[in-house]
């Protein structure tokens, strides 16, 4: 987005430098000098030597030129304001985006982990009724499997939370280096904070 900025100002200066074709230039010349073949008299002022000159340019004749100059400096002014609201719409989507996906991770994060507190519960339980003879061992291993995988789940969401994090860090113009990596104020890089 900032080259499509630097782009369109840059554009906006070739216009402003068209225009100034309409009008005349005028120049200035000098130059001094000392001429002397004796080194007693090289600061007198018959010894000083000066010359000016001037000149002045102007396309007067030749005005529609500097109209189709004109018209084609705004035509590329034009095609970079162009491309510069598609780099701002690009990155304001990749910042929504970002942010909706590290909502939605965090939320299914903190679901997960709801879900795992009431699946410690039911696994503790069918292994205190295991123990007391009134189920099988087969019910327990279901309970400690539908335990992992909430496990599984909710670490693979974290991760989604961390990743989306970094992605919204870089959509929204901060210092990252690599995917999973955030550059700090130091600039040391460090992992992203964990998610809980």
């Amino acid at each position: 987005m900032l080259a499509a900025e630097r782009r369109l100002a840059a554009a906006d200066a070739r216009i402003g430098a068209a225009i100034s074709d309409y009008y005349p230039k005028v120049s200035l010349t000098g130059l001094l000098g000392v001429e002397s073949l004796d080194s007693s008299r090289v600061f007198a002022p018959e010894a000083l030597q000066h010359q000016v000159s001037g000149g002045l340019r102007w396309r007067l004749f030749d005005f529609g030129r500097v109209d189709a100059e004109v018209a084609g400096a705004r035509g590329r002014e034009a095609e970079a304001l162009a491309a510069y609201r598609a780099a701002v719409y690009r990155a304001t989507g990749e910042v929504e985006t970002a942010i909706s996906d590290l909502v939605q991770a965090r939320t299914q994060a903190a679901a997960l982990q709801g879900q795992i507190t009431d699946l410690t519960l039911a696994r503790d339980q069918a292994q205190d009724a295991y123990q007391a003879g009134v189920l099988s061992l087969i019910e327990v291993l279901d309970a400690d499997r539908d335990l992992l995988a909430a496990s599984d789940q909710l670490a693979q969401a974290r991760s989604r939370a961390a990743l989306a994090a970094v992605a919204s860090f870089r959509a929204a113009g901060a210092g990252c280096t690599a995917p999973g990596v955030v550059q700090g104020a130091s600039g040391r890089q460090t992992s992203p904070p964990a998610f809980r």
